[in-house]
């Protein structure tokens, strides 16, 4: 860590777990962190849930409706 990582920063940083992972695509190298808190009140499973909730509903707006029965 840098010099100007606070208690909170460090505090978070012991309590979590990182592993790194390099994927090549083509030509292209993606760097993907993964980062598992051990202390979360939500499993992946609830996580997953709701961040795909919360894009479906950008996607077909706020009322829910399929994008081709929405109203233009």
């Amino acid at each position: 860590m840098n010099n100007n990582t606070t208690a909170v920063d460090r505090e978070k940083a012991d309590n979590t777990f990182t592993t790194t992972s390099e994927y090549k695509i083509g030509h292209t190298l993606y760097t993907v962190t993964t980062v598992f808190n051990p202390a979360s009140k939500e499993s992946l499973s609830e996580i997953l849930k709701r961040l795909i909730i919360r894009e479906s509903e950008k996607l077909l707006g706020e009322s829910g409706q399929e994008p081709e029965k929405q109203a233009v």
